[in-house]
């Protein structure tokens, strides 16, 4: 007998997820392929190749169907990091490489845009980088006949349907702005339209349905850009629940009742019509991991090795703090020169001091969106974690002792693939919403509850990693300042600018 299950892709910024899952949310079999991140010739330029997502979504396919028995799959949907802006040709091939979430090349045009819309906008969201490729790029925008969204470009190449998809009209200020690109001159077939989530937006067409081992026809749901899926996914369909996503960034998704009262943190309508997420966290978490990984010699321990190491040092790391802002802020800081610092370092501090401080660092970050929330009367009585960090416990119990919050851990670590389930159920009938469905799906598998002998302390630290990104602040802006003038100087001059022995340039 085989067993009903929906099928759900993820494009995360390192690999693609799958998981077949089924009606009732036993995760039946989950996979990954890896995919690459590209640094581009400024510090600011982060590139993903969407080809790869393609064979990654092949590889995946196959694979999460080899790790279970048999299965009837009923339907199948893809979420994805965003705002990932992928350039294509009329046909919709990619012209390029896609701008990634993480890209904050579009600085001027974001304020450009900004000012049209009368809002802040992030250089990372998609108009501005669809603006900077026509400002800075007339050569390989004149190739552009349309930009995709991440998800929505992997299902257009899998179904022949070109949408894009809004959870509510909320959102449209954040995807195309379409009255500001009309105002700066962008041909409106530029941009896919709208269609709404949680529907059959299409069918397997036979080319896609080879690759991915599939039978042609099978039901394409439209998704959601991950952050929702998760929220779903997670059971974070209930105010006072909050949604814990981690991976190359994280941020704490708190579903509410009501909007946030200003811009510091991101207020945007839930999945589920007449709730809100208020969000928050930090852009580079587990790319903070990777990166004191890579610098402090782990080799391919990598941040599993960074985590192993930071459980064996004392809480608080001895006293030192660290600032993990490797690329700018978003919410709730808004500050994109804001850069990262070890403080309070000595001569006892050792690797494993530096790895405990990196890894509380991630916490101490989630507890200023979290403070922010708690001050306008939001309260979180308990975060749920989605995320490649979701699967470690010593993780999961740092974030309950730093915030005071009980965390819990769900069956399917990456909730965006059971977000997506949820929308296959909805969209078949097998769910009147996705409320209901993700109630009925989750599964919670063990819960941390904070240690209460441990608040003074990390209520102390984290009051000094308060105070002291206050005082970084100038700071920062001079040296992404004197880093961007020292760049263009080294690219101006003659060789490489290294020293040979005789103090000429190599």
């Amino acid at each position: 007998m085989r067993t009903p299950a929906w099928l759900s892709f993820d494009v995360g910024t390192s690999a693609v997820k799958a998981a077949l899952i089924g009606v009732d949310g036993a995760a039946l079999a989950e996979a990954r392929s890896p995919v690459g991140l590209y640094r581009g010739a400024d510090e600011r330029e982060y590139e993903s190749e969407p080809r790869e997502w393609l064979s990654a979504l092949a590889a995946a396919s196959r694979a999460v169907q080899r790790g279970t028995g048999p299965t009837e799959i009923l339907a199948l949907s893809v979420s994805g990091n965003g705002p990932t802006l992928v350039p294509c040709d009329a046909a919709g091939e990619p012209v390029g490489r896609a701008l990634s979430w993480l890209d904050r090349r579009a600085r001027d045009e974001a304020l450009t845009v900004g000012a049209l819309a009368g809002l802040p906008l992030d250089p990372s969201f998609y108009l501005p980088k669809a603006l900077w490729l026509r400002e800075r790029d007339p050569e390989r925008f004149a190739r552009i006949g349309r930009f995709f969204a991440c998800p929505e470009w992997v299902a257009f190449r899998l179904s022949g349907v070109a949408e894009s998809w809004l959870a509510d009209p909320y959102y449209e200020r954040y995807t195309w702005a379409l009255d500001s690109a009309a105002r700066l001159g962008f041909d409106a077939a530029l941009f896919p339209p709208y269609a709404p989530s949680s529907r059959v937006m299409g069918k397997l067409l036979p080319a896609a349905a080879a690759a991915l081992g599939l039978p042609e026809g099978l039901p394409l749901v439209s998704s959601f850009p991950d952050f929702l899926a998760s929220l779903v996914g997670s059971g974070a369909v209930r105010p006072g629940v909050a949604c814990d996503r981690s991976g190359t960034s994280e941020a704490l998704n708190l579903c509410a009742g009501r909007p946030f009262p200003d811009f510091t943190l991101l207020s945007l309508p839930h999945a589920v019509p007449g709730l809100w997420n208020l969000s928050g966290g930090l852009s580079t978490s587990g790319k903070a991991l990777e990166w004191f990984a890579d610098s402090a010699g782990y080799g391919d321990e990598g941040a599993p090795g960074v985590i192993a190491e930071a459980r064996r040092a004392r809480p608080g790391a001895a006293g030192l703090v660290f600032l993990p802002y490797l690329a700018g802020e978003r919410a709730p800081l808004w500050n994109r020169d804001l850069r990262g610092a070890f403080l309070g370092l000595a001569q006892g501090h050792g690797r494993k001091e530096l790895a405990r401080a990196v890894a509380e660092s991630i916490a101490y970050g989630l507890r200023l969106s979290h403070e922010r929330m708690a001050a306008a009367g939001f309260r979180t009585e308990v975060a749920r974690t989605s995320g490649s960090a979701a699967r470690d416990d010593f993780m999961n119990a740092l974030k309950a002792d730093v915030l005071g919050v009980p965390f819990e851990r769900p069956e399917l670590a990456d909730a965006e693939l059971l977000g997506g389930a949820c929308a296959c159920a909805l969209a078949l009938g097998e769910a009147d919403s996705l409320a209901e469905a993700s109630d009925r799906m989750v599964r919670v598998v063990a819960r941390f509850e904070p240690d209460v002998s441990l608040r003074p302390r990390y209520d102390e630290l984290f009051g000094a990693y308060a105070e002291a990104l206050e005082a970084i602040a100038p700071v920062s802006a001079r040296l992404a300042s004197s880093a961007a003038r020292f760049e263009a100087q080294d690219r101006a001059a003659p060789g490489d600018g290294n020293l040979a022995p005789d103090g000429s340039n190599a």
